[in-house]
């Protein structure tokens, strides 16, 4: 009967598990997380305005944003998709959590905001295709390289 290191003389299957052992490496890079964040603050005069960079907004997943707003007199809409919600700021500050980008029309006044997003990204999960792609080419040389051990463990050579 042949031994396990008798099996790990066999090329093919020796190449085929490292190939699997760094497909599993890979993979695991992929969940490597960062956070990234965004702030910015500034005042908004009267009309349209749209809060945040686009880029880090399209780029990164699981946003968490908050945006504060504060004015001594000032009526505002805050847009997010379809859902308008209508402030009067008369001295005094609020924090909201949109789920969205924020847009907002000032009617009149100006508004002092602080809007700030964090976000997670995976740089490496890119990776995992090739670690998919690793993993199943290493399975076939794999079960060749143990095809060809059998076989001569059946032919008595091992």
């Amino acid at each position: 009967m042949g031994t396990l290191r008798d099996a790990m003389g066999y090329p093919l299957l020796r190449a085929g598990l490292i190939m699997l052992i760094l497909a599993l490496l890979i993979s695991v890079a992929g969940f490597y997380r960062v956070n990234e964040s965004y702030s910015t603050s500034g005042t908004l005069g009267e009309g349209m305005h749209y809060l945040g960079d686009d880029k880090f907004e399209s780029e990164y997943l699981y946003h968490n944003r908050t945006l504060i707003l504060s004015s001594s007199g000032a009526n505002l809409s805050l847009i997010q998709g379809t859902k308008i919600t209508n402030y009067t700021l008369a001295n005094r500050e609020i924090t909201l959590h949109p789920e969205e980008r924020p847009v907002i029309y000032v009617f009149n006044g100006s508004v002092n905001y602080t809007y700030g997003a964090t976000a997670v990204d995976y740089p490496y999960a890119v990776y995992s295709l090739l670690a998919f792609v690793l993993m199943l080419v290493g399975i076939v040389i794999s079960f060749i390289g143990y095809t060809q051990f059998l076989r001569d463990v059946k032919e008595g050579k091992k």
